[in-house]
């Protein structure tokens, strides 16, 4: 690991938590990763939704002020142009310091912004940080070649996401399920982009093929209503709920016996429900979904996944147990993205024949090496250790989604609500080549 002589690191994050659980997870483990770095003198600022004018001028004073080499913008929300445009003129005739940016999934929802602050950038030697391979393929789309993006994925604290056998256990007696029950998890937003209604359809069909009589599907988060809005579907408050309620009261009893709605928990109480289950599944197909954080905490704990292989989902291979994770292709459809519901039926009802035949101990293994945050620390200081691009520009294609955006977000679909060839093309990084 390399080692630097006092190198100077402005971290620039909001000090109050996200909106969003899996983003207060990511910054502070990612600001965890970097206290590893050694020989590094790091300095925190505070940039958040309560920030202002008269803060953003403060911000940039207080940044220039404590003169780093670098300055790392480890948040999501707001957009950096806010103290971006006072800070970036403070350098004028000066050494321009390097700016490395951890680029979060919600990036394709400010085009505008990024398009003004690359003017700003200019000349400047930037780093753009993203979480997964095929984030990095959507995102080097948007970068003017030969600049391309570095992989750091969003790290987990193994102190927060370890397997201990004896957490199984007590969950198992708590959820009132025995030892050899099958138990299904899923933990996050219900949601028509993590397509929920598809898991319920795929478990209640996987139940009656395969005749389970000991099979249980656990659902950890509460629902929104955001809808698929890049591809033109809308919802109303609870929408989105009240389809997934008629669904369910559609359902055999039987099936419903075995669904188990749980809501919302901490963070803190994850670990176990990990620890409980015999599966995780994960059918997103979220346009935002540049990595996956219950994924890498679920791995950590040893739990094996039936995930789309979609986004940042498709990271979480491990070619020295490839029975670790199952895949569902995702395509891109006329109006939408499909997945097979009778490939996660297969998929579902497999793992009900055979579960438990993976060794959790080498999978939570194999996890560290990847999503801790002392693997986080390693790639930190190696990005650190070399020269940043200069940046230019951003590429042609972002300009044009940038020219479209008077017509807000339906510059991603036709006038026929079909997708259009932009979604396709920008889109295209998230599904596998095949």
């Amino acid at each position: 690991m390399v080692k630097y002589p006092m190198h100077k690191i402005a971290c620039v994050f909001s000090f109050r938590e996200s909106e969003w659980v899996s983003c207060q997870k990511i910054v502070f483990n990612l600001h965890k990763a970097y206290e590893g770095v050694p020989g590094v003198e790091i300095q925190d600022f505070h940039f958040g939704s309560d920030s202002h004018g008269a803060d953003h001028l403060r911000l940039s004073e207080d940044i220039f002020a404590f003169n780093p080499e670098t300055i790392v913008i480890l948040d999501h929300k707001p957009h950096p142009i806010l103290f971006m445009k006072s800070l970036i003129p403070l350098y004028f005739g000066r050494e321009k310091p390097r700016i490395l940016v951890h680029v979060f999934g919600d990036f394709t929802l400010y085009y505008y912004d990024w398009g003004e602050l690359g003017k700003l950038l200019k000349d400047f030697p930037v780093e753009f940080v993203v979480a997964s391979d095929r984030q990095k393929l959507l995102i080097d789309k948007l970068l003017l070649a030969p600049q391309s993006s570095k992989i750091c994925p969003f790290p987990v604290k193994e102190e927060d996401f370890s397997f201990f056998p004896e957490e199984r256990k007590k969950q198992r007696e708590a959820w009132g399920v025995k030892d050899k029950d099958i138990v299904f998890t899923f933990t996050g937003r219900i949601s028509r982009q993590k397509r929920t209604h598809l898991l319920l359809k795929a478990f209640d069909e996987a139940l009656r093929r395969e005749k389970s009589v000991n099979s249980h599907l656990f659902i950890y988060g509460q629902p929104d209503h955001v809808g698929d809005v890049f591809l033109g579907v809308w919802e109303n408050e609870n929408e989105y709920f009240r389809k997934i309620h008629r669904l369910y009261m559609s359902l055999p009893e039987s099936t419903r016996s075995r669904i188990h709605f749980m809501g919302s928990v901490p963070n803190s109480q994850l670990r176990p429900v990990y620890a409980g289950a015999d599966y995780l599944i994960n059918l997103s197909v979220h346009n935002d979904e540049d990595y996956g954080m219950s994924v890498a905490e679920a791995q950590m704990t040893g739990l094996p996944s039936i995930l789309t292989d979609w986004g940042g989902l498709a990271s979480f291979e491990h070619p020295e147990l490839p029975e670790a994770t199952r895949f569902l292709k995702v395509s891109l459809g006329v109006k939408s993205k499909l997945i097979s519901l009778e490939e996660t039926i297969e998929a579902i009802g497999h793992a009900m024949k055979f579960p438990r035949n993976v060794n959790r101990e080498k999978l939570v293994s194999f996890s560290r090496e990847r999503f801790s945050v002392n693997a986080a620390t390693q790639i930190i200081s190696r990005i650190l250790g070399e020269a940043f691009p200069v940046f230019k520009s951003f590429s042609g294609l972002h300009r044009n989604i940038v020219s479209r955006k008077s017509l807000g977000r339906h510059h991603y679909i036709t006038r026929e609500i079909k997708i259009h060839p932009i979604y396709r093309r920008l889109y295209s990084a998230y599904v596998r080549n095949t």
